[in-house]
């Protein structure tokens, strides 16, 4: 039984001791995590302080460089949404129904509506940054996208046959020629 306990206690660890290095920088507080090591904060600290190096910058422009692909990210994940409503559009038939109609209505309006909102949709993405983070390329992607969504609502209405596309849809506003000739009865 004392063999069993001896070797149960070799196999502990102390997380202050021993650690393969400087056992007060291995731990600055108790609340630590497990391998923090403490020198190379105080290390960049000493750097800062002698203007060699800036903690403060390198930490902003990572959230920037965040911000930014965040704002790319975003931009990119409409392709998803208006895949979707492309492919409901398509499944919805080409002929003239409620549920067809519904859907190629929905798809010209949602896409109209997310570029005009699309100021607000990328406002968040700049908000703090002070004018350093640019949304201009990502917006103009989301737009884009926004654009092929609302281009093909149009080829959809277009195959419906509701978009005034022939000769034949505006008969009603063309004028009736003035008659050249008149026939009498003799």
């Amino acid at each position: 039984m004392t063999a069993q306990t001896g070797t149960l206690r070799r196999w502990r660890s102390s997380v202050a001791g021993n650690g393969g290095g400087d056992s007060s920088a291995l731990v600055a507080s108790p609340l630590s995590p497990s391998g923090y090591n403490h020198s190379v904060y105080l290390q960049a600290l000493r750097e800062d302080a002698d203007g060699s190096g800036s903690v403060g910058a390198k930490v902003n422009v990572d959230k920037d460089a965040l911000m930014e692909q965040k704002a790319w990210e975003f931009a990119q994940s409409t392709v998803k949404q208006v895949g979707m409503y492309a492919f409901m559009m398509y499944m919805s038939g080409g002929s003239v129904h409620i549920f067809s109609i519904m859907m190629t209505f929905t798809g010209l309006y949602q896409p109209l509506m997310a570029i005009f909102n699309s100021g607000k949709a990328f406002e968040k993405f700049s908000k703090g940054t002070e004018g350093r983070v640019s949304t201009l390329g990502p917006r103009a992607l989301y737009c884009l996208i926004q654009m092929g969504g609302l281009g093909f609502a149009l080829y959809k209405l277009a195959n419906i046959g509701l978009l005034p596309t022939h000769i034949s849809d505006w008969v009603s506003g063309v004028q009736v020629p003035v008659s050249r000739e008149y026939s009498a009865r003799a």
